[in-house]
């Protein structure tokens, strides 16, 4: 079975295009799946339980779980419950400002099923942190979903199974697999929002997995939703995110290795699997979502 996990703190519009567009896509590929929808902790003005309560209610051919974190979790909190809650053989994890397509659903599991090792798969999109070389703009007329769709297609036709390995995991749109997460688990819950997928990507190296990216795989990425959609406006909210990168990057640095440039900005080189090969004798592989997460999940 496909898991899906989609998470949202606020930002009621992009949610709903991105749960609608996932639904799409396996409704058009015939596929039933488990669909996960975790609510961070939203502005209650935004009714995002009531989103999620009217998709599962037109979907019945899906298995839903809906849950709200009643702490902020950020995004490794996010991911890490949608991880521990799914069960699918494949967990994919998409951001909430996300169009998903069937072409890209069709490409990331078949790239996935090419080869026991490759634990964790993401795809192409006009937006990508971390990641220049997997950024695929759409031509400028392409404006609608559909616009999207036939896009997508396009680049599995071109493209096909074709993949590249990743010596980073930036985990904005990604599929796990099963075995990756009995072996490493969730995220280091240390690390709050940032560093957390990196780490996690390491972890899943150590353990003998590899990080690939499907070149057929293609969806729309509006970028950066959370902070857009951030009521004390973008430019507090940025340097709220800046602040939060370099406590994390701290904490990665005491983690994985202390010798690191003292601050994130001087940070030159990214080989960290490189780094993970090094200083596997610092860190454990396997992290459990500690008990105190889950005491703050409601469900509905």
């Amino acid at each position: 079975m496909l898991s899906i996990i989609i998470a949202a703190r606020s930002n009621a519009a992009d949610t709903s295009a991105c749960i609608a567009s996932v639904l799409h896509s396996l409704a058009t590929l015939q596929v039933n799946c488990e669909v996960v929808l975790i609510d961070d902790v939203s502005e209650p003005e935004e009714k995002i339980l009531d989103l999620f309560r009217h998709y599962r209610s037109g979907a019945s051919g899906h298995k839903f779980i809906i849950a709200r974190s009643a702490k902020h979790q950020h995004y490794t909190g996010v991911f890490s419950i949608g991880l521990h809650l799914a069960s699918g053989d494949n967990v994919l994890f998409v951001s909430n400002d996300m169009l998903v397509t069937p072409s890209f659903l069709t490409a990331l599991i078949a790239v996935s099923a090419l080869s026991v090792d490759f634990g964790v798969v993401r795809g192409t999109s006009n937006y990508v942190d971390s990641h220049p070389e997997h950024v695929v703009p759409p031509p400028p007329e392409a404006r609608t979903y559909n616009d999207m769709v036939g896009f997508s297609r396009s680049q599995l036709d071109r493209n096909g199974l074709a993949y590249s390995e990743d010596r980073e995991l930036s985990g904005d749109a990604v599929l796990i697999k099963r075995a990756v997460i009995e072996r490493v688990g969730v995220m280091d819950l240390r690390f709050f929002g940032y560093f957390g997928d990196i780490d996690y990507g390491m972890r899943a190296h150590l353990a003998g997995f590899r990080l690939v990216c499907a070149k057929g795989a293609w969806l729309f990425h509006k970028g950066a939703g959370h902070i857009k959609s951030d009521k004390e406006g973008a430019a507090a909210a940025f340097a709220r995110r800046m602040a939060w990168v370099g406590e994390a990057y701290q904490l990665f640095r005491q983690k994985w290795d202390i010798t690191l440039p003292d601050s994130y900005s001087e940070l030159k080189s990214r080989d960290f699997l490189s780094m993970a090969d090094r200083n596997a004798h610092r860190v454990v592989l396997k992290y459990e979502l500690p008990p105190a997460v889950l005491e703050d999940v409601n469900y509905v």
